[in-house]
């Protein structure tokens, strides 16, 4: 086991059980630091805490004095006294003492040592407090990088704090807490799941239960990433060669003699196999990330198959996920077919009656993975992004939309509102209604979209 920081016995009340590299310090995601120690505490306590603080930072100077800065004694006091600003809110002066501490507990034990844990877990703390967010993400990246170094990469002790650092990520994504691209946080979540799956694969084989979560987890991921590369600009992306080629132009001219020549000369004009080589990547990004999607999905279902025990209704649900996932790519026969085969699975089963109308009562609009969003005119004013339109529509059995009647818009009468409102229902998807097994064509849906 690798060596703890010792904490003054009077400040374990205010910090949560100590655990191993690789297990979570508790239960709660990194959004929800855990808050019971900053409850409000009496006037006598405040002060008391103070009058502790004040006592180790004292002893603090006389360590320094004696025994220079970087005595292992000295982190410990500053760790004391971390915990004692943390405890009463006051989260900038803990940063400071806990971010001297993990300096001088580097220095004595090294970069990689385990004993550094402890510190990081009060300094995540503090910092999602201030709402610090990119020190947050530096802190957790430590925090991975350290139990990475303390254990195998097999070792399913890397387990939680893999999760934990995944789950940061898709946070950091969906609340946008981060100044980097936005690709590029959710490939890293991305990879954390990934590697979750091998180490359980590793552990407990490739149809293990336990492996349903963190391949939902990576599927999710990648279907954001596939989203977030087709919002991507093309100039964003590389293409074949260079983007500008030499051309040679030439004109007539006349000789002193009469007669007639040419002038010619050497020029740079846009590449046009760069600009589409550019179209190409961004298509083969998004596919790939489009295909990763497909593969999570089909391994959820190759283990419900292997595992007959497990509840139907999920494997009713990740049938219909797989369904979604090939009608998106507009392989609308191999989606009902799927589809079907999660109708049959809740058919005739009465508890599951309310998730089988749920899920195909009617007709459930699927993302458009692959179109964006419909682009507004850079000519609308102000008061024309609020617009929105009420429609009517159809959908077939194979969740196409169709019959499409604008029978309202925001200004009345707007014809830029009906032809952004068309585009827009016309780039979905939907997974079709079901009656007795097999895919109807509804009419009638309404629907308001904003524009």
């Amino acid at each position: 086991m690798p060596p703890y920081i010792h904490i003054c016995p009077a400040i374990l009340l205010l910090l949560l059980p100590a655990y191993p590299p690789g297990t979570a310090a508790d239960n709660n995601t990194p959004e929800t630091p855990n808050t019971s120690a900053h409850q409000k505490i009496s006037a006598a306590e405040a002060a008391e805490r103070k009058q502790t603080a004040n006592r180790f930072a004292e002893e603090i100077k006389r360590r320094e004095a004696e025994y220079g800065i970087y005595d292992a004694k000295t982190a410990e006091y500053l760790l004391s006294i971390g915990l004692l600003h943390q405890a009463a809110g006051n989260h900038s002066q803990a940063i400071g003492a806990l971010a001297r501490a993990l300096q001088i507990q580097r220095v004595n034990d090294g970069l990689q040592s385990a004993s550094q844990l402890i510190i990081l877990e009060q300094l995540i703390k503090s910092h999602i407090a201030s709402e610090n967010w990119a020190e947050v993400d530096k802190n957790f990246h430590q925090l991975l990088w350290i139990n990475r170094r303390n254990y195998d990469p097999g070792d399913p002790r890397l387990l939680p704090v893999i999760d934990r650092v995944g789950r940061w990520k898709l946070k950091a994504y969906k609340d946008e807490l981060l100044a980097e691209n936005p690709v590029t946080t959710l490939q890293e979540a991305a990879s954390l799941f990934t590697s979750t799956i091998a180490i359980l694969d590793k552990e407990y084989g490739a149809h293990a239960p336990l492996l349903v979560d963190a391949l939902y987890g990576e599927a999710l991921t990648n279907y954001q990433v596939a989203f977030q590369l087709l919002l991507t600009p093309l100039d964003e992306f590389h293409g074949r060669g260079s983007p500008d080629t030499l051309q040679t132009v030439c004109t007539p001219i006349r000789l002193p003699n009469g007669r007639m020549s040419q002038s010619c000369r050497t020029i740079r004009v846009p590449n046009p196999g760069y600009y589409a080589g550019r179209q190409q990547n961004k298509n083969f990004s998004v596919a790939t990330q489009v295909g990763k999607v497909g593969k999570s999905l089909k391994r959820i279902i190759a283990i419900h198959e292997a595992n007959p025990t497990l509840p139907r209704q999920q494997h009713a649900m990740a049938l219909v996920h797989l369904g979604d996932w090939n009608l998106l790519q507009n392989r609308r026969t191999t989606a009902l077919r799927v589809y079907t085969q999660a109708y049959q699975l809740l058919a005739g089963d009465p508890a599951s009656e309310e998730k089988l109308q749920r899920l195909f009562g009617k007709p459930v609009s699927i993302p458009a993975l692959h179109l964006p969003l419909p682009e507004v005119d850079k000519q609308l004013d102000e008061e024309e992004n609020k617009a929105y339109a009420l429609a009517t529509f159809d959908v077939s059995q194979s969740g196409t939309p169709k019959n499409i009647t604008i029978i309202e818009t925001h200004p009345p009468a707007s014809k830029s509102a009906s032809r952004k409102a068309k585009k827009s229902i016309k780039a979905r998807r939907y997974r079709p209604r079901f009656v007795d097994g097999q895919p109807v064509e509804t009419t009638g849906n309404r629907i308001r979209v904003l524009l």
